[in-house]
């Protein structure tokens, strides 16, 4: 083993720093000679007019949105709608009088008696009017799914006339189950 380790000491070279220092000083060198090359090869770092356009774009503000003009026949519809919850709404303020008389004369009554009986006819009648009052919802939830369709690419006038149709209907037909809820419970007590 000692044979075999003489004989390829000699192929084994020692390390020298020559080789080190030559890779160093050719990477130096060529660092330097990078920070002396012709500057006409490299790109400007000037403000281009492409920027300036973008920049200028950006500073535009929006066109105005276009202006809030309901379709045709719209507000007729709306005013359809509403005269119709109204009507329904008027025969059933017309109803609430005798209705509540009539729960009054039967409470405490025992259920099935003239009294109790007259009460509940009453009250299915002011129920009656309250369902006429909320068919124009079936309708304005059609055209309020129709007008939110078309405010997304246009005028949201029709969405905004639609909410507030609705709105209104909504109050009155809320009104309405608010007083048969409480004839109801008069009624079961």
């Amino acid at each position: 083993m000692a044979t075999f380790m003489a004989r390829h000491k000699t192929l084994i070279a020692p390390r020298t720093t020559a080789p080190r220092t030559a890779v160093i000083a050719a990477l130096g060198a060529a660092t330097l000679l990078g920070g002396c090359a012709d500057r006409d090869k490299f790109p400007s770092l000037a403000r281009r007019p492409a920027e300036d356009a973008y920049r200028t774009a950006q500073a535009t503000p929006p066109a105005p949105p276009a202006p809030a003009i309901m379709s045709e026949g719209m507000a007729k519809r709306l005013a359809d709608l509403t005269a119709q919850a109204r009507n329904a709404h008027s025969a059933f303020e017309g109803g609430r009088a005798s209705a509540t008389r009539a729960v009054s004369a039967a409470r405490g009554a025992a259920k099935g008696t003239e009294n109790w009986s007259v009460a509940s006819l009453a009250v299915a009648q002011l129920e009656s009017a309250r369902a006429r009052a909320g068919l124009p919802l079936a309708d304005l939830d059609r055209l309020e799914t129709e007008a939110g369709n078309r405010a997304v690419d246009g005028s949201d006038a029709d969405l905004k006339a639609v909410r507030e149709a609705r709105g209104e209907v909504e109050a009155l037909v809320a009104s309405e189950t608010a007083v048969i809820d409480s004839l109801l419970s008069q009624l079961a007590g």
